[in-house]
């Protein structure tokens, strides 16, 4: 008879992933209070209890742990926006919604930001390009998905005019990127729905113009 052999389970896995979660959480709260130049893989490492070999065998480098840093966060921030535009009740909700998410988001994960648009690294990393573009990607994906936002606000008999909906998203992100920066620097900051709400009322009369124009 020919006996079978239970397959083992993927313990080891399940195990790595856990603790890539926790070198991340640790690395992107370093990464924010230190900055990409401040922090080692010696800080990351005591953080969370593991060997520095550990980490670059995961990584392979600082780069790639930062890389891996913003990977997370951009995922993390456009999904949260996303939920919170595709559950809103109509496209003023869904831009106040999406402003609330994004600030509170960042209300949440405090270091989160420091992390997003650390310039410091740019001076003498290699991988400058790299941790650059991937910063863009974050902005690019934000500005896309106001992009999304402004076009169904426009009538169907309106033809999309491309260089205003760009000109609008591109505005609206540069604008909730100053308020997250201000907001970082003054001692008692105004909530998120608050901010939202001021930022989404002054938007929405210049859409709700454009919709009709």
């Amino acid at each position: 008879m020919t006996s079978t052999t239970a397959q083992p389970t993927p313990k080891r896995r399940r195990d790595r992933a856990a603790r890539e979660r926790e070198i991340l959480a640790a690395a992107e709260r370093i990464f924010g209070e230190r900055g990409y130049q401040g922090t080692s893989m010696d800080d990351v490492a005591a953080a969370v209890g593991v060997s520095k070999p550990l980490i670059y065998q995961y990584y392979g480098s600082k780069d790639g742990l930062f890389l891996a840093c913003l990977a997370r966060l951009r995922a993390q921030l456009l999904e949260t926006v996303s939920d919170a535009v595709m559950a809103a009740t109509d496209v003023e909700d869904a831009l106040y919604a999406g402003f609330v998410a994004w600030f509170q988001f960042l209300d949440d994960h405090p270091q989160a930001w420091s992390v997003l648009i650390d310039e410091g690294m740019l001076a003498t990393s290699p991988a400058a390009g790299p941790m650059a573009a991937a910063t863009d990607e974050v902005r690019a994906a934000f500005i896309e998905l106001i992009s999304a936002m402004v076009r169904l606000n426009l009538p169907k008999t309106r033809e999309v005019d491309s260089d205003e909906v760009e000109i609008l998203a591109q505005s609206i992100s540069g604008a909730t990127e100053r308020l997250a920066v201000w907001r970082t620097r003054i001692p008692n900051p105004p909530s998120a729905q608050k901010v939202a709400r001021t930022l989404k009322d002054l938007l929405w009369q210049g859409l709700d113009t454009l919709s009709k124009s």
